[in-house]
């Protein structure tokens, strides 16, 4: 007999390759409770505490009436690196040093491996920058989204696997910057000066306007 909660957790596992092997996809929804108890041949609070340690892990994400679903970025924690628990005086920084190492490099990888639609994604995204930009709204979703699909074209998985960190430094760095004159000008410019590096296929151009789009945004950062 299996102890209460190692039952749960191996039937966390069981489900969790069940993902795996059916090859669902973030968004797919799982089959419901009654069904994965009779699959299992275990109870129904057995299942429930199965999502629970699944849904801990962000391995999936129930929607309230409407089921089980994969998450997102399957297990990947929001914060994986505890950055809400560390000391907030120099994180900005660190956090932008952190993404001059990394992104310069994507970019690079996305000038060489873009697709047609990984282009005509950047485009659009661009073009709803331009147009929050000019219309003094908040353009942090966007400006991450753009990043996201910079990153997607890459075609390396595992780029996509610390996207979250990334974001967090647009986003801490958008709050820090959206009120310094001109600020929303030259984002315009750094972000077009990329998108047309990559539609080049240029990677070294790529490479050289993101590192100087991030370190327009460290030193905003740094003389504030």
């Amino acid at each position: 007999m299996y102890d209460k909660g190692i039952l749960s957790e191996k039937v966390a596992n069981i489900i969790k390759e069940m993902i795996i092997n059916k090859k669902l996809k973030p968004g797919d929804k799982l089959a419901n409770e009654i069904e994965l108890t009779s699959e299992l041949n275990v109870s129904r609070s057995t299942v429930r505490e199965a999502i629970k340690i699944l849904v801990s892990t962000n391995v999936v994400e129930v929607r309230r009436g409407k089921g089980t679903f994969v998450s997102s970025k399957p297990g990947l924690s929001k914060d994986p690196l505890g950055v809400c628990f560390m000391d907030k005086k120099n994180l900005l920084k660190d956090l932008y040093e952190s993404r001059l190492i990394i992104e310069p490099g994507i970019c690079a990888l996305a000038a060489i491996r873009a697709t047609e639609e990984n282009i005509v994604q950047l485009e659009a995204s661009f073009a709803e920058i331009e147009k929050e930009i000019l219309s003094n709204k908040d353009h942090t979703e966007t400006d991450i989204q753009f990043h996201n699909i910079i990153a997607k074209s890459s075609q390396n998985p595992i780029i996509n696997r610390i996207l979250p960190i990334i974001n967090e430094g647009i986003s801490e760095g958008y709050r820090e910057t959206k009120d310094i004159s001109e600020s929303g000008d030259t984002v315009l410019y750094h972000h077009r000066k990329i998108l047309e590096a990559i539609k080049k296929g240029d990677s070294e151009l790529a490479r050289k306007c993101m590192t100087d789009h991030l370190i327009y945004g460290m030193e905003q950062i740094i003389n504030k």
